[in-house]
């Protein structure tokens, strides 16, 4: 098989990822696992593992996948690291990724096929939560294919990509006209659904976006903010789904209760704190967390496998060394996206996970991390093009 057919393949399994990810959880691991061996196909490695050698986001992510490794040699087997690594394991497949290069065409394509995918679900979305169809058995912490949580994090990623399309970049005026009817239906979505962190990630990430894209009409960002804040205060309003999470948040928060979140944290905290350089080892955490559940008069009556926090579970597990390359990815990620031309608007995809991490494990939940993989090759290859 020559290179010219499998580009020819990678490139349709990279748009066929896009159309995927919101879908399927295994096709799209399937399909990542195919883009892989697809771009080890092509050959040039040393080429390759120069490009990989050469970026600091991808030596820190290397680091950090080993270092899970080390700790489970070091620390032994416990219930979850099994778990932990075949989640972890995905994450190899970005510096090979981030070895080879798309075409702006191939970007345009995976990124629409996101797009249309998504308001697919989000017709479904609301359609179920409006009960005109049942796909989930009435179950409300899920919409469409994908977990509440994890379909609003999608949500606040795909309009942000859908307003600067629109407002930005030039494009063909029949997908320019799509997309804008596209966004309706996400903006519907995301506040029907119980999602905290991805309203929340999206409406800071969509004041970013004004920013940027107003930065030199100060009469237009004044218009757009003072808009966004109208809209923000009227569906705080209108939506029972919004007004009642975020006053069972706040309430909890105020009180200091015994919901399930501020127990996790309060309870990991504690153990962090007599262990914070070394931690307790790769999927340490139901069974270092049970110990000390059965201590103390704060209980959780159903197992969770992390603290609804990624820093606190890398920290948990890894220790200080864990964290700190946590960060050290993240922080070259940007640095290296921010020096790309329109480096602004691509960095606003790593912030949303640095945010949305405060909430839950997104980095290690299964569909998230196809996101994040999909977003890093979509962000590094696409081409700029101003309308």
């Amino acid at each position: 098989m020559n290179n010219t057919i499998i580009s020819n393949i990678r490139n349709l399994v990279l748009v066929l990822l896009g159309l995927s990810i919101s879908l399927s959880v295994a096709v799209s691991n399937i399909l990542i696992i195919s883009l892989v061996i697809l771009v080890l196909c092509e050959g040039d490695f040393k080429k390759k593992i120069e490009n990989i050698l050469s970026s600091k986001w991808m030596i820190s992510l290397i680091f950090l996948l080993v270092l899970y490794l080390v700790y489970y040699f070091i620390f032994g087997l416990f219930t979850d690291t099994l778990w932990v690594l075949k989640r972890v394991s995905l994450l190899w497949t970005l510096p090979i990724l981030y070895s080879s290069s798309f075409s702006e065409k191939i970007i345009q394509k995976s990124v629409f096929a996101f797009l249309f995918s998504m308001f697919f679900s989000s017709f479904l979305a609301i359609s179920e939560n409006f009960g005109f169809v049942n796909i989930n058995n009435t179950n409300w912490t899920w919409a469409a294919f994908l977990q509440y949580t994890d379909h609003n994090a999608f949500l606040a990623v795909v309009l942000i990509i859908a307003i600067y399309i629109v407002c930005k970049l030039k494009i063909e005026k029949k997908y320019r006209n799509i997309i804008f009817l596209f966004i309706p239906f996400y903006l519907f979505s995301i506040f029907t659904e119980g999602g905290r962190a991805g309203q929340i990630v999206f409406l800071f990430l969509l004041v970013l976006l004004l920013i940027f894209l107003f930065k030199n009409k100060i009469k237009l960002l004044i218009l757009s903010l003072t808009t966004l804040f109208i809209f923000s205060i009227t569906i705080y309003n209108t939506s029972s789904m919004v007004k009642n999470r975020f006053h069972f948040a706040i309430k909890s928060i105020k009180e200091k209760d015994d919901s399930f979140r501020n127990i996790l944290f309060l309870h990991t905290v504690d153990l962090i704190k007599q262990n914070p350089v070394f931690g307790y080892g790769t999927g340490s955490f139901t069974d270092k967390f049970g110990e000390i559940n059965k201590q103390t008069k704060r209980t959780v009556n159903y197992n969770h496998k992390t603290p609804h926090n990624n820093y606190l579970y890398v920290w948990f597990e890894l220790g200080a060394l864990g964290i700190i390359l946590l960060f050290s990815v993240f922080y070259f990620q940007i640095r290296e996206l921010y020096k790309l031309k329109d480096g602004f608007v691509r960095i606003l995809f790593p912030i949303m996970f640095l945010i949305i991490m405060l909430a839950d494990s997104y980095f290690f939940s299964q569909n998230t991390l196809v996101l994040y993989l999909f977003l890093s090759v979509v962000t590094l290859n696409y081409q700029y093009k101003s309308s």
